[in-house]
């Protein structure tokens, strides 16, 4: 049970990271730290292509990677990023907004597209 947890620890501290900076208070966000235009949305994807390819990737070690499982699993992440858009407005006061879901799929979906890329190279 230990060493398959270890496997998966990467991802855990990754979505951790991203849960709590998704239901950080707005208040505690600078504006200072905003370099350039819609920057939000290149973060959003940033976060969700880090999960998808680190789960992929720590994934990979146990199981073979298919296409229909990387597809399932960019679909989960994609589902799990709508669920903490949803939830943004209920447990923070931050409002939820479609186009950072579409950079949380899109992310995801650009690291399963590279995750499936480097399976077919293996």
């Amino acid at each position: 049970m230990g060493i398959k947890f270890l496997r998966y620890l990467p991802t855990i501290l990754w979505l951790a990271a991203i849960l709590v900076a998704s239901f950080m208070p707005s208040q505690h966000l600078s504006p200072q730290l905003m370099l350039f235009p819609h920057q939000d949305k290149v973060i959003h994807f940033v976060m969700y292509f880090g999960l998808a390819f680190l789960f992929l990737y720590d994934t990979r070690k146990s199981r073979n990677l298919t296409a229909v499982f990387i597809i399932v699993s960019v679909v989960c992440v994609a589902c799990l990023s709508g669920l903490i858009e949803y939830l943004q407005p209920i447990l923070s006061n931050r409002s939820k907004d479609g186009f950072d879901l579409f950079a949380n799929a899109t992310g995801a979906a650009v690291a399963g597209l590279i995750m499936g890329r480097l399976k077919m190279n293996n």
